[in-house]
């Protein structure tokens, strides 16, 4: 038994797990003995970090954008309001209906009219309609230039004196951020 003993003791073999016992050794040295402090700042790809390992805190604000974001993953308390631009549905504080009818020129010529929105609140909305389809047509319809109303065009054709165009314009007052609501509730 001695002798294969001395047969596989040779120099190479020997140095070879000399070296391997020194590199072994080396790397649970190393995993016991580096820090965070030793780790370069964006040295780690994000497929070495364990998941749900980083907090909130150590995450930089305005990084993370809504594709980032799990669907469903946020609620409603975990939101700063102020932090929301555009229009939301907890910024509108009411919707109102305005209507304006006019007469149509019973010559061909269009008529434009416009059911303009109370002071403090923009068309989200709206349409136009004729008395009597048979007789007239709206040729366009769309938001006022500011969108404090909604505005269309309508023609009636030749000889017809009692048709009619209704213009109606879907308001919604909006809170502005930081300020408050800006619709007249007495109207």
């Amino acid at each position: 038994m001695i002798t294969r003993i001395r047969k596989l003791l040779t120099f190479s073999n020997v140095v070879a797990c000399l070296a391997l016992f020194i590199a072994l050794g080396g790397t649970v040295y190393a995993a016991g003995k580096i820090s965070g402090k030793q780790i370069r700042r964006s040295s780690l790809p994000g497929n070495r970090i364990k998941p749900k390992s980083i907090p909130s805190n150590r995450i930089k604000l305005k990084s993370l954008t809504g594709r980032q974001i799990k669907p469903n993953s946020l609620t409603g308390a975990q939101i700063n309001q102020k932090t929301l631009t555009g229009i939301s549905a907890a910024a509108l504080a009411s919707v109102q209906y305005e209507a304006t009818t006019v007469r149509l020129d019973p010559n061909g010529r269009p008529t434009t009219l416009t059911a303009n929105c109370p002071p403090g609140s923009y068309a989200t909305g709206g349409g136009a309609t004729v008395s009597n389809e048979n007789e007239a047509d709206i040729n366009d319809s769309g938001p006022s230039g500011l969108r404090t109303g909604w505005t269309a065009t309508g023609r009636g054709w030749w000889g017809n004196s009692d048709v009619t165009m209704t213009v109606t314009a879907v308001c919604v007052a909006v809170e502005r951020p930081g300020g408050k609501v800006e619709y007249d509730s007495a109207r």
